[in-house]
């Protein structure tokens, strides 16, 4: 696809090629259609911005309707028998995820977590809780990791604005 049509004397239009200059010849040449091109690169960038902190509105309002939300951890210890048989408790150890199919109903559960003064709080956490504990956990780590994406798209939208205006102001002068 050409822009320009070249006109000869026997009256047929030619297309004219653009050929792009190099990056290293950006300074010496004046290109409004690189110009116009870096300006479409820019806006389909921030549109895309825009439309990913959407996106992550939606998310959000979908993990939080999908249930409880606990700021906290799960932590599990075992029992271990000792020669005479009794029943030793180990240290408790964090649960990083629930597999159904490797909870320990032998083993002690605990949910932990920190409160507004960064103080440690735990409870016991029965078999029937391990489920529905270890969703809510989830739950809110979904909105945690949806609230650092919105932070670092929000951050590159602020970056943008802020080099556009310092660009607006530099070439007004």
């Amino acid at each position: 696809m050409s822009l320009f049509l070249d006109r000869n004397s026997d009256s047929q239009a030619k297309p004219a090629t653009i050929e792009v200059p190099k990056f290293g010849h950006l300074r010496q040449d004046a290109n409004p259609i690189l110009a116009a091109h870096m300006l479409q690169e820019m806006y389909k960038l921030v549109t895309g911005w825009q439309q990913e902190l959407v996106q992550i509105d939606r998310d959000r309002v979908e993990v939080v309707a999908s249930g409880t939300i606990l700021a906290g951890w799960l932590e599990s210890r075992t029992f271990q028998r000792n020669a005479a048989g009794e029943a030793i408790p180990t240290p408790y150890v964090t649960v990083e995820t629930i597999d159904l199919a490797i909870v320990d109903p032998q083993a002690g559960y605990r949910l932990c977590g920190l409160d507004e003064y960064g103080q440690l709080w735990t409870r016991s956490c029965s078999m029937a809780e391990i489920l529905n504990v270890s969703q809510a956990i989830a739950r809110y780590q979904q909105l945690k990791d949806l609230d650092a994406r919105k932070q670092q798209v929000e951050r590159h939208i602020r970056q943008v604005l802020e080099d556009l205006v310092l660009l607006r102001i530099k070439i007004e002068d």
